[in-house]
């Protein structure tokens, strides 16, 4: 009697915690993470709509220099359009002698610290700057609309596009003085990813964290290219760094000879990129792959 007893008593007490109460079917982990529910489904990075984003961003933005007040006002009001169409609202961060325009996508579930990824939308004077920083701008403008197709996002992720980069990286240590790294997760800029004459796809890391170069590598091999790191600082990746964040920088071969002899003269043109389209597509689906691993339950 008392065996039966004691069985039947185990029986209740395995039946009573094995079903999860409503409230139990999401649980977060130590590090904001949460399991994912049914739903949670992720974009395929080959989407329909990336080459044409890609493409028509750059051709836009390259139509003419954005050095003088007026260009980057009409760039601002571009690509605030480009965001709102995607459901994001843009948001200008004034500073001193410009402004940055930023968008912040929301975390739909779980508390991730912050993700930044972002490029700058000035150009030097007299020069369209399709390669810089049309291309970078554009695959930050494709992460936007990839997680627009992310229901499901463990961290929010701020898009920024920053100003005067070519004079110093004015808009973005402006930027990164509104944000306390403990806050973030990490900072990804991507400047100057069109241009591969010699075919090899490879991409330059520019001075990641260790725990950064394994994402960038792990993502690296599911969309097929070779990366490898370098130490290159003067971009945006370098005014976070300096105040304690981690971050780091997406560029062609800067280092390794293979990037545009174009740069800083009128003819950087997206005639003077066009043969390198597929390269632009790969930089976007690798920097997506990067983000929606970082944002995914």
């Amino acid at each position: 009697m008392q065996t039966s007893l004691i069985w039947i008593v185990l029986a209740t007490l395995l039946l009573a915690c094995g079903e999860p109460s409503d409230g139990d079917d999401i649980d977060a982990g130590v590090d904001g993470r949460v399991d994912a529910p049914p739903g949670c489904t992720r974009p395929e990075l080959d989407a329909p709509w990336l080459r044409t984003l890609l493409t028509d961003s750059v051709g836009q933005l390259a139509t003419t220099p954005r050095y003088l007040p007026t260009e980057r006002n009409a760039a601002r009001t571009y690509l605030s359009g480009q965001l709102a169409a995607m459901g994001w609202t843009a948001q200008t961060h004034t500073y001193a002698n410009g402004a940055n325009l930023s968008a912040s996508i929301p975390a739909t579930m779980g508390s991730g610290k912050t993700i930044v990824v972002g490029a700058h939308f000035d150009t030097v004077s007299g020069s369209p700057g399709a390669n810089d920083n049309a291309s970078g701008v554009a695959v930050v403008l494709a992460i936007a609309r990839y997680l627009k197709d992310t229901p499901c996002r463990t961290s929010p992720v701020t898009i920024v596009f920053f100003d005067q980069e070519e004079l110093g990286l004015f808009g973005s240590r402006a930027y990164a003085q509104t944000l306390t790294p403990s806050n973030v997760l990490a900072v990804h800029t991507i400047d100057q990813v069109a241009w591969d004459a010699d075919g090899d796809r490879r991409f330059e890391l520019e001075l990641p964290t260790p725990a950064l170069e394994a994402e960038w590598q792990a993502a690296a091999a599911v969309v097929g290219v070779p990366v490898i790191t370098t130490t290159t600082t003067g971009t945006d990746h370098q005014a976070f760094r300096d105040r304690g964040f981690a971050a780091m920088g997406l560029t062609e071969e800067y280092v390794g000879g293979d990037t545009s002899p174009f740069r800083h003269t009128p003819n950087d043109t997206r005639a003077s990129i066009d043969s390198y389209v597929d390269y632009l597509v790969l930089a976007a689906k690798l920097t997506s792959q990067v983000i929606l691993e970082e944002v995914s339950p």
